[in-house]
């Protein structure tokens, strides 16, 4: 069994997204790239996220496990996030439909002060596409 587990204070700029992407790349580095990619893609949006809508501070915290990779971005900020319907021109506003997308779970977590949102990627089968161990400790 392999396991992981990081944490990092970030800043509310945008800097904090690609220093976020480059710690979910560099801490995942061992497992297949693609999963590492789409971690990263969600990391980014959960970032993204926190800075526009949230308060600092903002931590982001990686984890994994023989069963997969969980991720969450925490912030100070009140309330919940809220998918909303957005046009097709419009430049922004599909964070959580994409996270709901590429993610295998994904929730909210109230704090005492602010939420955690978190997301949860399981390893597939190629051929059969069923969640799998990332080894087979």
């Amino acid at each position: 069994m392999w396991m992981y587990g990081k944490e990092l204070a970030l800043d509310s700029t945008p800097e904090s997204v690609r220093i976020s992407r480059e710690l979910v790349r560099s801490t995942l580095h061992s497992i297949d790239t693609d999963l590492v990619e789409v971690a990263a893609i969600l990391t980014d949006e959960m970032v993204t996220n926190a800075i526009k809508h949230g308060r600092p501070p903002i931590s982001l915290a990686i984890e994994s496990d023989n069963e997969g990779i969980a991720i969450s971005v925490a912030d100070s900020g009140p309330g919940f996030p809220i998918a909303r319907t957005v046009s097709r021109t419009a430049e922004d506003g599909r964070g959580l439909m994409i996270i709901d997308v590429l993610s295998d779970e994904w929730g909210v977590v109230p704090l005492y002060q602010g939420k955690q949102v978190w997301i949860r990627l399981h390893v597939r089968d190629v051929l059969t596409g069923a969640a799998m161990p990332l080894s087979e400790d």
